[in-house]
């Protein structure tokens, strides 16, 4: 693949990631693209080491759909695109995984599928000190001040 790496990409390759597309639009709430996808797990991944808000913190799981997105789309693209997004992927996935801590207990074992990013939890957060949290982050988060 190396000598191939600044070769454009071949109408089968953008095939792929269109077939994607069309293919989640109806179980996402909208029609991501590839890079859309990747980027807004860089967002999510960038918030989550800064601190997640814990005024958020029932919606945290919806904030890892991009990263489910991408899950079930990477089955559908061609080698040489998951080739080229595979080192952005693992680089996101291992922020996130620096950034979180694993959910403890039963409730965590073989949960959504394989999808381990739901059985972590944010390792830092800021508001309020007493905002409830779910059961399941614990050992409980670092407060940090909200800058």
């Amino acid at each position: 693949m190396d000598e191939q790496a600044d070769a454009p990409l071949a109408e089968e390759d953008y095939a792929s990631v269109l077939t994607a597309m069309h293919t989640l639009t109806g179980r996402y709430r909208s029609g991501l693209t590839l890079n859309e996808a990747l980027a807004r797990w860089r967002l999510v991944v960038t918030d989550i080491e800064e601190g997640f808000d814990t005024q958020w913190v029932w919606e945290y799981h919806h904030e890892l759909a991009c990263r489910d997105w991408l899950c079930e789309a990477w089955p559908l693209l061609t080698d040489r695109v998951r080739a080229l997004r595979q080192p952005f992927l693992d680089e996101m996935d291992d922020r996130f995984t620096a950034a979180t801590a694993p959910i403890q207990g039963k409730e965590a074992e073989g949960r959504r599928n394989g999808r381990w990013w739901h059985d972590r939890y944010p390792r830092r957060v800021f508001g309020q000190p007493g905002d409830e949290l779910p059961p399941s982050w614990s050992p409980a988060p670092e407060y940090i001040e909200d800058d």
